[in-house]
């Protein structure tokens, strides 16, 4: 295998689109259809991506807040322009 740029990106795709997979076929709707023994650990991986990414949007809102707020500040900036 040859270290190229793309081979880490590659690698790094492959593993988003394994882990996506995964996380779909772990599905709490598809437990019926799973044996006891697959069932478990599918089980166990879904609740700790959804607890994962729950902890995470406390630090997103951060990010986005500001964002959702830019056009309201920007309206403000520019009626305190024309004002002056």
């Amino acid at each position: 295998m040859q270290l190229t740029l793309t081979s880490p990106v590659r690698a790094a795709t492959k593993a988003a689109v394994l882990s996506a997979v995964v996380y779909a076929l772990a599905a709490p709707s598809l437990a019926p259809l799973r044996p006891e023994i697959i069932d478990a650990p599918l089980s166990r991986y879904h609740a700790a991506v959804n607890q994962t990414v729950a902890d995470l949007r406390p630090g997103a809102r951060l990010i986005t807040e500001p964002l959702r707020q830019s056009p309201h500040f920007a309206r403000q900036r520019v009626a305190a322009m024309l004002r002056d």
